[in-house]
């Protein structure tokens, strides 16, 4: 980017400066390396030493690194610097950002650094942070440019060169006299526009805008479908009230994104970095989720148990051996199928009134893969049961096994997909993260229905 080097000092040339204690080698150093990469850096070394570099770092630098730091860094760098510091920082830093700071850490440490801002940030910092939680009134900063419909372009550019703070001048917004939004002007537009136009003949009426409490993951999907770098913030009387821009976005998607997998994982997710997470808590978050899948999985151990008594020893022996082939496939087209459906689901390209549309996609390729699979099975099952043929009741020939476990498989995997298809697309309904309904569990549900169908055929077809 221009105006940061591209010459990042390496992590043992920063040891190396602070064992010989040569602080000023170490500022220089840093010296015109971007926040995020002296970030990156710091988070490399000691607690200690970390805080000896960041003290070096001029204001404006270290509000951005401790923008850019991971949440233990930041930590341990509000917690090691002294407070009238942290506070000029977060003075400097866009509103939104310093909220988000704050936000994190203890209540009466908040409200410490709070006291120390200056009067007009720590209200406006007081503002965000009394919006709720994950709302795009926590992502807005509210230094936007507003103008007025009967300004000449002119006029807005006196305005635009007073302007002492502002977070991005990409668009413009114009206002009525009571702040309502009626208008937006690109820059570009208001460039090449003449200097005597007025700003109402010039802006774009009605923009696209979300509000207070519009959740931010519907701001991200806005942002991502308009290809947009800046969105106004309105309140419920439709003023004006501030603007989300396209870097807190990036991070809601990547926060997002982790938070899915690990979903899907069948793990809660965690708030903070793995390695600043403690093992307990990281035990607590997965704990809950093992249980209840242990208890699902009893259901596989009580298809079993039914069908010991109807399915000779020597048979059910044989069986037995194909159990893990047939729930394995079971599992695994279901992971894939949930995977994806997920996926569809979050870039709306499937919702509940295509649920019928889905299926019908799903089952007719589940059948395809099963009658692949189901091949497969077969000839393996068959040179098995060959192979194991003195230890199977003499009135059962060896392909009759085969032919179990081949029309199984094909049936367990359409069984799996439409399972895998309609849980999801029934938890987006009914405001539920598909997510959560993660693999794992998806893949419990079809062990036992899986074995259920397994032994079923068994049954018939062996008589």
């Amino acid at each position: 980017m221009e105006g940061y080097t591209s010459e990042i000092p390496t992590i043992e040339e920063l040891e190396g400066f602070l064992e010989r204690n040569d602080l000023n080698a170490l500022r220089d150093a840093l010296a015109g390396v971007h926040p995020a990469d002296v970030a990156d850096a710091l988070e490399e070394l000691s607690a200690e030493n970390a805080v000896t570099a960041f003290s070096l770092l001029p204001d404006f630098e270290a509000s951005e690194v401790l923008d850019e730091a991971n949440s233990s860094l930041t930590a341990e760098l509000m917690e090691s610097v002294d407070d009238e510091r942290i506070a000029d920082l977060l003075d400097t830093l866009p509103m939104d950002d310093a909220a988000e700071l704050l936000e994190d850490l203890p209540e009466l440490t908040a409200e410490r650094l709070l006291r120390l801002m200056e009067p007009e940030e720590s209200r406006e910092v007081r503002a965000i942070l009394s919006y709720p939680e994950d709302s795009a009134g926590r992502l807005m900063t509210q230094d936007v440019a507003v103008l007025r419909a009967n300004w000449t372009v002119m006029q807005a550019f006196a305005y635009l060169r007073a302007l002492t703070e502002t977070e991005t001048l990409h668009y413009l917004y114009v206002v009525d006299a009571v702040g309502r939004l009626t208008g937006v002007v690109p820059i570009r537009n208001l460039v090449l526009a003449q200097p005597e136009r007025t700003i109402g003949e010039i802006a774009i009426p009605d923009p696209i805008h979300v509000y207070l409490d519009t959740d931010q993951e519907e701001v991200a999907e806005i942002f991502a479908r308009y290809d947009y770098t800046v969105l106004p913030v309105n309140d419920s009387d439709e003023k004006l009230r501030g603007i989300v821009t396209v870097d807190d976005v990036i991070d809601i998607l990547a926060e997002e994104t982790t938070e899915d997998i690990q979903q899907l994982g069948g793990s809660s997710p965690l708030e903070q970095p793995y390695f600043s997470v403690p093992t307990f808590v990281v035990m607590r978050k997965r704990v809950g989720w093992l249980l209840l899948l242990f208890f699902a999985s009893l259901l596989s151990g009580s298809v079993v148990a039914i069908f010991n008594g109807r399915i000779s020893a020597p048979i059910m022996a044989t069986l037995t051996i194909f159990i893990t082939l047939v729930i394995g496939t079971g599992g695994n087209a279901g992971s894939q199928t949930v995977a994806t459906i997920i996926r569809a689901i979050a870039v709306e390209e499937v919702r509940l009134g295509d649920l019928s549309r889905a299926l019908r996609r799903e089952i007719a390729a589940g059948f395809m893969m099963g009658l692949v699979l189901g091949a497969a099975g077969f000839v393996f099952a068959a040179i098995y049961a060959y192979w194991q043929h003195d230890n199977i009741a003499a009135s059962i020939h060896p392909l009759r096994i085969a032919l179990v476990v081949a029309c199984t498989l094909p049936l367990v995997v359409v069984w799996s997909n439409t399972i895998a298809t309609i849980i999801p697309i029934l938890a987006e309904r009914f405001n539920i993260d598909p997510t959560v309904v993660s693999a794992p569990m998806i893949t419990t549900i079809v062990d036992a229905t899986g074995l259920m169908i397994y032994y079923s055929l068994a049954v018939v077809l062996l008589g």
